[in-house]
């Protein structure tokens, strides 16, 4: 192990990456402060997503980068953040934004993945593990630095109370109580291709209420509004939906509260699984090798095919067939099978 990575007194983390990485994140968080009790540890985040970590009891700061701000704002961050003389910097995530900001950032000595020339900004380049889960890459580049020994950890995202109060009040709002056995129907995805077609999700909602499956509610963010509601135009039967209804904060709470989410390869998904809930997944053009829900508890439905996982946000041969041929039974017979 290097003298600069093994006398570390102040590091920074950097990842900007989507929700659920920032979740699969935690196992190394948790792994990196037991190899440093006493050192200062500030983290790097994605700004939509700093609230679903900034209490992370294993974190001293938490800051918030904005990937719209301009060259000069990013630039400003950067240097402000150098100003804290960070000993050394770990960059997890490995794009040419996140390589640029560390080397303005400035710490004396810097690790992390250097795909496609990026390991040029960095003092010590580390091999990316290919085909294994997230939280595995994460554990490999602390083994990478020299910290062979390392024990299992789990994902840690805790409830706060206000939101889990807020949760109860927005369920009761709507006469809905967890005891009642509610599945949540995720409909969105930060990708086109990560979405399962609305027709099918409506046939999957009208099903499970029609057989008194559970409770069904629609979940989604602000920008999922429009699609929900274009389901729930589909369906005959009528449906809560709390889409654009809750905080990150909130929807951790929700999914404390729901018996099972149904969703694509997408962050709330994830942050379902964080907290314990079992989850049905849809994956489609994502690896779920490297990216399924973390834990026990948690079903992956696919339709394979050979052009899968591409990895692409727009189906290369115009059919996305890897989702759109998931039958409506095989998720509905995932859902009630243990019921």
């Amino acid at each position: 192990m290097e003298d600069e990575v093994k006398n570390a007194d102040r590091i920074v983390v950097i990842d900007l990456l989507y929700l659920g990485d920032l979740i699969f994140a935690t196992p190394f968080i948790k792994n990196l402060r037991d190899k440093y009790p006493e050192a200062r540890i500030d983290f790097v985040a994605n700004a939509n997503f700093v609230s679903i970590i900034e209490d992370n009891p294993y974190l001293d700061n938490v800051y918030g980068y904005n990937k719209k701000w301009s060259i000069l704002e990013s630039w400003n961050f950067a240097r402000s953040l150098s100003g804290n003389n960070y000993d050394l910097g770990l960059n997890i995530h490995g794009n040419w934004r996140t390589a640029l900001l560390m080397k303005v950032i400035g710490p004396d000595y810097s690790v992390g993945f250097g795909d496609k020339g990026r390991g040029l900004f960095l003092d010590q380049e580390l091999p990316r593990l290919d085909e294994a889960h997230m939280v595995e890459v994460y554990r490999q580049f602390l083994r990478d630095l020299g910290f062979l020994e390392l024990p299992e950890s789990e994902l840690e995202l805790k409830v706060k109370e206000s939101a889990a109060d807020n949760v109860e009040e927005l369920l009761a709002s709507y006469n809905l109580n967890p005891k009642q056995n509610i599945i949540a129907l995720n409909t969105g995805g930060s990708w086109q291709t990560k979405r399962w077609p609305k027709e099918k999700f409506a046939a999957l909602a009208d099903k499970l209420i029609k057989k008194e499956a559970g409770e069904v509610i629609f979940t989604g963010g602000p920008s999922d509004i429009e699609r929900v509601d274009e389901i729930r135009e589909l369906m005959g039967e009528d449906v809560v939906s709390l889409a654009g209804e809750t905080t990150l904060e909130e929807l951790t709470a929700l999914a404390d509260k729901i018996d099972v989410m149904v969703s694509g390869d997408s962050g709330p998904v994830h942050v379902t699984a964080a907290v314990g809930t079992p989850t049905i997944t849809l994956f489609g053009p994502s690896n779920e090798k490297k990216y399924h829900p973390y834990g026990e508890e948690h079903q992956i439905i696919t339709h394979d095919i050979e052009c899968r996982p591409c990895g692409e946000h727009e189906c290369p041969l115009e059919h996305h067939d890897c989702l759109e041929k998931v039958k409506v039974n095989k998720v509905f017979n995932a859902i009630t099978k243990n019921r």
